[in-house]
């Protein structure tokens, strides 16, 4: 894999590149949440590669390797018009012609790849979530207080606490992933959030405005999904809401992996590339 950067519309955008030995048979982009990095994906990108995938890995704009910048997509249809930017750049350069892509996420990064199927679902062939977040984390009250200028400094305390500090980093990171990481991980996941402390106003836009997505149109969807849900997901629960099963997206496939945390494609890349196996299979070779 090699780094490289693109910068579309002035934001500049972090991704790698990885080719199978043999011909090209699919087309995979993996989205990292803010939370996670292009590294989250190597154990998943592996699998991908014995199926003859060309994987583009990217940061989310402003995380990860990609540069920080006050002026950063945070609205998922925004970042999703960037994602393709970068997608639609990549088919020309090499292919002289868009193609399309099979979209995979992590956390709130499912949103933007949710919203890159919305926009152009000609392009999109498959979605494949782990740990979606298509809802707002917050609830009416918190919301309210969110939206009051004093909370940046409620944000401000909250980093101070769990993020500067490497030992309150690592207890926050371990409940997240539901195990422990090594110093090397911690430091490579720590390191781009460490640019949100004194902009405080940012996180605060994050929360608000980082994690709308239009459900009306997801049930719309038409191409396949399936959706990969940790039991033990400290963020947003252990069991896959009844709402998003049932009515917002009752399309996709649905597995509930009893072990894993919010990270699944990393802490338990062995089960995941199991269903993957399958689902490129089934879905992707008909």
């Amino acid at each position: 894999m090699a780094v490289q950067r693109m910068t579309i519309r002035g934001v500049s955008i972090c991704y790698d590149t990885a080719r199978p030995d043999g011909p090209v048979r699919h087309r995979v982009f993996l989205l990292s949440a803010p939370g996670a990095t292009i590294s989250s994906w190597r154990l998943i990108v592996q699998e991908l590669l014995r199926a003859g995938c060309l994987c583009v890995m990217a940061d989310m704009p402003g995380f990860g390797q990609s540069a920080f910048s006050e002026d950063m997509p945070i609205e998922q249809s925004l970042r999703a018009r960037y994602m393709w930017g970068l997608l639609d750049e990549m088919d020309l350069q090499s292919e002289g012609q868009l193609q399309c892509w099979h979209l995979m996420g992590n956390g709130s990064a499912c949103g933007t790849i949710a919203e890159m199927a919305m926009q152009q679902p000609d392009s999109a062939s498959s979605l494949f979530m782990v740990s979606p977040i298509l809802y707002s984390l917050l609830t009416p009250p918190v919301r309210a207080l969110v939206s009051r200028r004093f909370f940046e400094n409620v944000i401000a305390s909250w980093m101070r606490r769990h993020i500067a500090p490497e030992k309150a980093f690592a207890r926050l990171a371990e409940r997240l992933y539901a195990r422990p990481l090594t110093e090397e991980r911690l430091k490579e996941l720590r390191r781009p959030l460490l640019r949100l402390i004194g902009h405080e106003e940012i996180v605060r836009h994050m929360l608000l405005s980082g994690y709308k997505v239009d459900t009306g149109e997801l049930s719309k969807l038409f191409m396949p999904a399936m959706i990969i849900w940790g039991g033990r997901d400290a963020l947003l629960g252990g069991s896959i809401p009844h709402r998003l099963r049932e009515r917002d997206f009752p399309s996709a496939e649905y597995h509930l992996l009893p072990t894993a945390g919010h990270y699944a494609m990393e802490t338990n890349s062995r089960a995941v590339c199991d269903f993957l196996r399958g689902w490129i299979r089934e879905m992707w070779s008909a």
